[in-house]
């Protein structure tokens, strides 16, 4: 009896094909009754492909998005510090001013940069409202009494109340003061006694004691004066509420009137004071300040100051009249048009290095040096390198410089910081317009989150044109 082995096909038997290699392999058998269970290793397989899958287009996800603010930067990064570069505009203002520098009252010694910047402060009109700068507490904000006392129409018939444009906005604001016109003029002439108890109401209001300490402070801290320092941890220089200038230029106007009511009664050394208190407020806002308007105000109310002294120095005969520190300075045009061609003349520099320089430039007024440092912070929105990698060493040392050779106090070292850091955080977008502008802000802020690098979504709102903050 032949024995058939079990599980091995005859390679002679040619029912199912040539199948005479496979005869000669032993086949595996299935034992009776056994189901055939995988063991899982196919699927996680599976799994592990789809994972990578993900990760693979995520990552491709974020390298487009990142492409945003990259090909912005490459495209319009070497002309973003050439728009801002209004230098020569604020220098050309400011430079009308130094021709009244010698009107300037004797500065007070005794007065510290503290007590002018409180006393600053207590000058605007209410409290600052920011999240992440508190606002030092004065004791109390002195009162500017006549704008409680109605002008009739009987009063100051041809010198009225004025309008003049308020803070940044142009927004239209009577001022309860006779005209600064003629104010003078008519002083000479003789007031009402309804219109000199008015005068004296304004003349001796408390709020003239603030204004004249800032007036004769040898320096003034605008920063620790107004916030709390040091600044908390989501503070942008940006977002720093900028100071109101609508009741300060109010009162360097009032003072034109405060000068009437001296000369009205005789006191000629008082009406010439309180004019050149005008134009020593003015003084301390441009040696003082740390932003441009602060310089522009400063130099309005310099001009407010000059303009009565040129006037009650004709009313009275005085022969400084034709001094030229009250002459009427060459036009903005004229000093614009100087300084272009003395930039025309000179090789183009850099924009780096010329920020470097000026922000280093002890002759500069503060303002423009801490400019400077605002244009150098963006740095890194100029270039490639810098917007992955951060800004170069020649910035970070313009920026070690500053916090001695322009700070002077702990509030300035703090501002020099803050300003360092302005492209290092998350600023607020203001009001989002047009959908390409949305689009491209998404993508950089999705990529700078990833990549954990805030100076993508910066720079692509400052390339694009978001201007609410700057």
């Amino acid at each position: 009896m032949d024995h058939v082995r079990a599980g091995v096909r005859d390679a002679n038997d040619t029912r199912y094909g040539d199948v005479r290699e496979e005869a000669q392999v032993p086949v595996r058998g299935v034992a009776a009754g056994a189901a055939a269970v995988g063991d899982g290793t196919g699927a996680k397989r599976s799994w592990l492909r789809f994972g990578l899958r993900v990760v693979r287009d995520a990552a491709i996800f974020v390298g487009v998005l990142a492409m945003v603010p990259i090909g912005i930067v490459a495209i319009q990064g070497d002309a973003l510090w050439r728009s801002p570069m209004f230098h020569d505009n604020t220098s050309a203002r400011v430079a009308q001013a130094e021709y009244a520098r010698p009107l300037m009252l004797p500065r007070d010694p005794s007065i510290t940069p503290m007590q002018a910047g409180l006393a600053l402060n207590a000058l605007q009109p209410t409290r600052e409202v920011s999240s992440h700068f508190e606002v030092v507490e004065v004791p109390y904000h002195p009162e500017a009494t006549w704008r409680k006392v109605p002008v009739t129409a009987d009063m100051f018939p041809t010198a009225p109340p004025f309008y003049a444009n308020e803070g940044l906005y142009g927004n239209k604001k009577t001022f309860n003061d006779p005209s600064t016109g003629n104010i003078l003029e008519l002083a000479a002439k003789g007031f009402t006694p309804k219109e000199m108890a008015f005068l004296q109401t304004l003349a001796t209001a408390p709020v003239w004691r603030e204004f004249d300490l800032v007036a004769r402070a040898p320096a003034v801290d605008f920063i620790g004066g107004r916030f709390k320092i040091p600044f908390s941890n989501g503070a942008l220089l940006p977002e720093m509420p900028i100071l109101r200038y609508a009741a300060v230029k109010e009162l360097a106007y009032a003072s034109v009137s405060r000068a009437a009511y001296h000369l009205a009664r005789g006191q000629r050394d008082s009406a010439e004071t309180a004019l050149r208190s005008v134009a020593s407020f003015g003084f301390s806002l441009i040696d003082n300040g740390t932003s441009h308007i602060d310089e522009l105000i400063g130099n309005v109310i310099v001009g407010i100051g000059r303009d009565g002294l040129r006037r009650l120095y004709a009313i009275t005969g005085d022969p400084r009249v034709s001094a030229p520190a009250v002459a009427p300075p060459p036009s903005f045009a004229q000093l614009k048009e100087a300084a272009e061609k003395v930039r025309a003349a000179s090789p183009t520099p850099d924009p780096r290095q010329e920020l470097i320089a000026s922000a280093g430039n002890r002759a500069l007024h503060p303002a423009e040096r801490y400019e400077s440092l605002f244009l150098l912070s963006m740095s890194s929105c100029t270039n490639v390198r810098e917007l992955v990698f951060g800004t170069r060493p020649d910035v970070e040392a313009a920026f070690r410089a500053a916090r001695t050779n322009l700070a002077r106090y702990p509030s300035e070292r703090a501002l020099v910081e803050l300003t360092r850091n302005t492209m290092e955080g998350t600023l607020n977008t203001g009001d989002q317009t047009g959908p390409i502008t949305t689009v491209m802000m998404s993508a950089a802020t999705v990529a700078g989150t990833v990549f954990h690098n805030p100076r993508m979504a910066a720079c692509t709102r400052i390339a694009a044109g978001w201007r609410a903050q700057f």
